[in-house]
């Protein structure tokens, strides 16, 4: 079975780890994690160690919404 590398920005919030983007795209994910890590509301909100990570997934990307990959 093929995988795909998926990212994912994710925030730490009263202990535990929440998704705030996601996309198969590696650049997309790095803006939205230096925009997140910038965003005051989010701290202010109790968001902390905003992070980008990767997994694999077995669904491919939708090539309408990522034509590039």
């Amino acid at each position: 079975m093929p995988t795909f590398k998926y990212y994912e920005v994710v925030a730490t919030i009263d202990g535990e780890d929440e998704v705030l983007f996601g996309s198969y795209d590696r650049d997309d994910c790095l803006y939205e994690a230096e925009s997140e890590k910038s965003n005051y509301f989010r701290k202010e909100e109790g968001y902390s160690r905003i992070r980008m990570r990767r997994r694999l997934v077995s669904e491919a990307p939708d090539p309408e919404v990522y034509p590039h990959l």
